[in-house]
């Protein structure tokens, strides 16, 4: 099944964002980790590429949540919106795909700055603000190349 980002965007709403503008994230940045790389690994584990599925993704799971607890301890939109994006994209470099492997994702500055407009725009909705950073991290993930070794050739993360 290929990634869809309104599924993504649902586990976000349920499992890491603030329901409304005057809540908080978790009570901690551990927690918080925790909460959005459950959130993502669950979604990435529905990658495939050239037809295989991603079969490290929930393995990989206390990879990105190690990284993603010193962005968000941070305490900065800005901080944080970069940090994801940057430790979506090293959680995707390496991901395998039957015998493929995923190169990091190109579109990640892309993808950072807008998570950062998302994180940044506290008065928006929890839907809306889900919606882009959803939307910003499937775009991220759609521009990492798998390399097969020949003769299949590289394919794109779907």
């Amino acid at each position: 099944m290929p990634l869809v980002p309104a599924a993504l965007s649902q586990s976000l709403q349920s499992q890491w964002l603030p329901r409304d503008e005057n809540g908080d994230f978790k009570d901690d940045a551990a927690a918080s980790a925790q909460a959005l790389a459950g959130a993502v690994a669950d979604w990435f584990g529905m990658a495939m590429a050239a037809g295989i599925p991603c079969a490290t993704a929930a393995a990989r799971k206390g990879q990105l949540q190690a990284q993603l607890a010193p962005v968000l301890q941070a305490g900065s939109a800005a901080a944080a919106g970069q940090g994801i994006a940057l430790s979506f994209m090293a959680y995707v470099a390496g991901q395998s795909f039957g015998p493929g492997v995923a190169a990091p994702p190109v579109a990640t500055a892309a993808a950072g700055a807008a998570i950062t407009a998302a994180l940044s725009d506290t008065g928006a909705a929890q839907s809306s603000r889900a919606d882009r950073i959803a939307a910003a991290l499937h775009a991220q993930a759609l521009s990492a190349i798998v390399t097969f070794p020949p003769p299949m050739p590289p394919a794109p993360v779907t």
